[in-house]
């Protein structure tokens, strides 16, 4: 039986979670994909076995090896190799034809990675208040990035990856690096709180639940996904390696644990050690007190010991006549959600900058806020009455609030304006030209969807608003709460295993006639067994064709051609 065969059956087998982190893993949409034989064909690309390869640890190495020279192997062994896909079953365990060769190729060596014996002298208790910085950091990043996704059109480009100009517009907005940008982005998608729908990314349903969760609630997702990436065999590992050398950087000791690594760079064990700098585990590559507890999954006390280490949250702010908003520490999170609604950030840290202007303001009142809301929590929050120029900017953007109204249209989009110089000033702006927009009776048109219409117009300064056939008004974040909340990844599995259900075992023949469709696909040999009148006879086939319900191959023994009605074939083997 062939590995592509092997593979496809085990993905046909394997839980949501292990075929989210498999995709993820390897750069695949599934979406490229009409079923798990195609899936797994991917998977067996020369770039995929490198990575795959890249993420076995010390333990599964050996205890690959242990099967292959048919050796026993613990149960929990087995299921940790299930899990990674590097054995097609775990009730009769066994390694695929191509990593047995990856494998022979490679020296019985534990560890492939050369590792710097220096010990690292460090100060726990500095370590430890860094780490509560980048935590910190972490989350403001990835809460930017929700709101950033809710409020503009950010496509996505090539498969999951975000265009260069909407990384540097994060990268400069966050005051951090486009590397900084990427990976933040990478754990918000392992995480489920964005994804990709019609090359679109937006938040999903659960970044509802990271909007208005504590810090230490927000933390422990980044935890859960990071430790996703490094896997339950990883986990194990980095912590035996952690105990015995407590003295080493967390990237040397990842190092050890995979000793593959280095082949493949583009694993994603070589972005493990980084991304812990980033939300907390580690800082300078130094693990933080708390990492022992998150390799154990022993979230709650590593949760309690880098709560300590945060900020401490205020609840006041400091509104200026310029339309700035100072905060003189980060704000409780319930008030930070409130104020986001309509307040722009211009720098976020400990002490963090917001802007208000008409677009911010609008929407606000697009999320359902009444103008005396906005004006009553900026009061309470200043502890005094609003600057003059605050008060007139709420009350002028709340007349003019809905003038401008989006609907979709069977094709494109509709624009309606009850102000008719203000129609006629967007018909007539050049800026506007690329949206091809056209006066008509019933308004502007244009042949742009009601989304991207939207945006382009409120990125130009009109405050424009989205409407249903009702004419309500569409707050942005509820755009994503529309959609399944996992997302269109899931659905995409749906559809592979629905095709799956469809194609492969209806029936023993339609079984018979995968198997020789798959071959026909992958140019494999087939070894067949027929039943004629009660004689079994075996060959050994190069198919060539299949149709009539009769298999047309090239019998490489007799080096014939034969023709083999597929209702008499009693089992085919592939390769």
């Amino acid at each position: 039986m062939s590995d592509l065969y092997r593979l496809a059956t085990a993905l046909r087998s394997a839980p949501d979670a292990t075929l989210g982190l498999v995709v993820h893993e390897r750069g695949l949409s599934l979406g490229d994909y009409k079923d798990f034989f195609d899936l797994a064909n991917a998977l067996l690309a020369p770039k995929s076995q490198a990575l795959t390869v890249a993420g076995i640890t010390n333990q599964m190495l050996v205890s690959l090896r242990s099967l292959v020279a048919s050796e026993k192997v613990s149960k929990e062994q087995v299921g940790l190799l299930g899990r990674e896909l590097l054995i097609w079953s775990t009730d009769e365990p066994g390694v695929y034809d191509w990593l047995k060769d990856r494998l022979s190729e490679s020296p019985r060596t534990s560890s492939l990675s050369v590792v710097s014996d220096n010990p690292v002298e460090t100060n726990q208790d500095l370590v430890d208040l860094d780490c509560g910085i980048h935590a910190f950091e972490a989350m403001q990043a990835v809460t930017e990035l929700i709101f950033d996704l809710d409020q503009h059109l950010v496509r996505e480009v090539a498969k999951g990856s975000l265009g260069l100009p909407d990384v540097k517009r994060a990268s400069t907005h966050l005051g951090k690096s486009k590397e900084y940008v990427k990976t933040i982005f990478e754990l918000a998608k392992v995480a489920g709180l964005v994804s990709a729908s019609e090359k679109r990314f937006q938040p999903t349903a659960l970044a509802d639940g990271w909007i208005t969760a504590s810090p230490k609630a927000r933390w422990l997702i980044l935890c859960e996904a990071w430790g996703s990436m490094l896997g339950v065999a990883g986990a194990k590992e980095v912590l035996a390696q952690l105990t015995h050398h407590k003295s080493k950087k967390l990237k040397d000791l990842i190092q050890i644990s995979f000793p593959f690594s280095s082949l493949a760079p583009a694993s994603r064990v070589n972005r493990l050690a980084e991304m812990a700098d980033q939300i907390g585990l580690s800082s300078a590559g130094v693990p933080a007190g708390w990492l022992a507890d998150v390799l154990a999954h022993k979230l709650a006390p590593a949760a309690k010991a880098l709560e300590s280490r945060l900020p401490s949250q205020q609840d006041r702010i400091i509104i200026q006549a310029d339309l700035s908003i100072i905060t003189p520490g980060p704000l409780v999170s319930s008030l930070e959600v409130q104020l986001r609604k309509f307040a722009d950030t211009e720098s976020i840290g400990l002490a963090s900058s917001y802007r208000i202007s008409p677009l911010s303001i609008s929407c606000g009142l697009e999320e359902g806020l009444t103008e005396n809301q906005i004006r009553q929590l900026l009061q309470k929050l200043n502890g005094s009455s609003l600057p003059q120029p605050v008060d007139y900017l709420i009350r002028e953007t709340a007349e003019r609030f809905g003038r401008l109204k989006i609907s979709a249209q069977e094709k494109g989009s509709l624009l309606v304006s009850s102000d008719e110089l203000l129609a006629k000033q967007i018909t007539m702006d050049s800026k506007l030209k690329p949206l091809m927009l056209e006066a008509k009776p019933q308004g502007i048109s244009s042949p742009l969807d009601e989304q991207a219409l939207y945006h382009s117009l409120r990125e130009s300064g009109y405050l424009a608003v989205l409407v249903n056939d009702e004419g309500k008004v569409i707050a942005p974040s509820s755009v994503h709460k529309t959609s399944n909340e996992a997302a269109v990844f899931l659905q995409q599995i749906e559809r592979l295993r629905a095709q799956d259900v469809e194609m492969a075992d209806a029936a023993p023949s339609s079984d018979m006639e995968r198997k020789i469709l798959l071959a026909l696909k992958t140019k494999s040999i087939l070894q067949v067994q027929i039943n004629a009148n009660g004689k079994i006879m075996d060959f050994l086939l190069e198919p060539i064709g299949i149709a009539n319900g009769r298999l047309r191959a090239r019998d490489r023994k007799a080096d014939i051609e034969r023709t083999l009605p597929v209702s008499a074939i009693t089992s085919i083997l592939i390769g």
